[in-house]
């Protein structure tokens, strides 16, 4: 079972929705993730590296690719922690305009 109790979010972001979810033969952690400063909403996947061991990078954005929430014309982008042991990958980049934004749109 995939452990997310250690994930770090990108500074100034803020958690508009998450849920686990099998990500084929892995869980998920898929969080839409609002950044204020960039005026910018976008989306993350999360996998824990200690339950896909077994997977290398280009696995992990294939699977992540073919999950069904990346927009076809989005751009993916990936960190790895290796202290957190999670692999983070960024998607689905749109901006919006801050000044009209709030937290219940």
């Amino acid at each position: 079972m995939a452990d997310f109790s250690r994930i770090e979010l990108l500074a100034d972001s803020s958690i508009l929705e998450q849920h686990e979810f099998p990500l084929f033969e892995y869980t998920g952690l898929y969080l839409q993730l609002r950044s204020q400063a960039q005026a910018m909403d976008y989306c993350c996947i999360v996998v824990d590296q200690q339950e896909a061991q077994d997977a290398d990078d280009e696995k992990l954005l294939n699977l992540v690719a073919a999950s069904g929430y990346v927009d076809d014309d989005s751009d993916i982008t990936f960190r790895i922690s290796k202290a957190e042991q999670y692999f983070y990958t960024y998607f689905n980049f749109k901006a919006h305009d801050a000044h009209l934004s709030d937290s219940t749109d």
